[in-house]
């Protein structure tokens, strides 16, 4: 019939083909390869013109060095005529920080290496801190500030050691006359530049910090520390008591230790033995 043939002629041709969906992921895979030749092209190219920046940082860096060299450390203008070198403590001469800071061989104001300079003083344990700066045209000055030693360690078969209100051990080059001691201490090797962190010493250096303020000071004079007792702390005072003191109570119990003393002084007695290794709220035990 009729209908058969306009139905046939409506039918795709054999020899014509229908695009399929197999043919996209081919697509998106060449859109994708493009995509990432064209990210590594990018990233190449910074990173050859960071190569390019750094190696004209470098060639600058060299030319101002230069330059300086010739301007500066080579300026017989900026020789080193005058040495200004101090320290705010007792134990540092300027003979010795010139020794610390290693300077013998410079002879111009711009050969010194501020920062080297700088780091190699505090390297020194009795230094804790340090200035160096240039006074032009002919003046190197260093100020330095000393650690201040506020016990004397004493160990059995060692050389005795000064330490600082932190824990920080010093030479024996800090210690000094009347420094109290601390004894017992159950730590080897301990060498200048060392930190005594172990709860006898910080307990001991408490006492000691304590002690040291006005309304404790006037009457607790402390000469030497033991610490080898795990709970208490034995001191002896310089005006000849004994104190057992209770290593959790170490403030309270040091006001009260001063109560005691400024009494006994009004009396005109001294006792012999101040047992305070109780809790703060139980009174010493004194014996005459």
């Amino acid at each position: 019939m009729w209908m058969d043939g306009i139905l046939t002629d409506k039918r795709p041709k054999r020899g014509r083909k229908r695009p399929t969906r197999k043919s996209r992921p081919i697509t998106v895979s060449a859109r994708t390869r493009e995509r990432n030749a064209e990210r590594r092209k990018r990233v190449a190219t910074v990173l050859l013109l960071l190569v390019v920046i750094g190696g004209f940082g470098w060639v600058l860096w060299i030319s101002v060095e230069t330059a300086r060299a010739s301007l500066f450390a080579q300026n017989d203008k900026y020789l080193i005529r005058e040495w200004d070198f101090a320290s705010d403590g007792p134990v540092l001469s300027a003979t010795h920080i010139r020794q610390y800071a290693d300077l013998d061989e410079v002879k111009n104001l711009f050969e010194v290496n501020m920062r080297e300079v700088q780091q190699r003083l505090e390297s020194i344990p009795v230094i804790e801190s340090a200035v160096v700066r240039r006074k032009l045209p002919g003046t190197l000055v260093i100020r330095v500030h000393e650690r201040l030693a506020i016990a004397r360690l004493e160990q059995p078969r060692a050389i005795p050691m000064a330490v600082d209100e932190n824990g920080y051990v010093l030479g024996h080059t800090s210690l000094r006359p009347n420094l109290p001691v601390i004894r017992g201490a159950r730590a080897d090797g301990l060498r200048p530049g060392a930190y005594l962190r172990h709860s006898d010493f910080v307990d001991a250096l408490y006492v000691l910090q304590l002690a040291r303020q006005t309304q404790i000071s006037n009457y607790v004079s402390v000469r030497e520390i033991d610490i080898s007792h795990d709970e208490n702390l034995r001191l002896h005072l310089h005006s000849g008591e004994e104190v057992l003191m209770n290593r959790q109570y170490i403030e309270p119990r040091l006001l009260e230790l001063a109560e005691i003393v400024q009494t006994h002084r009004r009396e005109g007695r001294v006792a012999r033995r101040i047992n305070m290794t109780g809790q703060a709220h139980i009174p010493a035990a004194v014996t005459y």
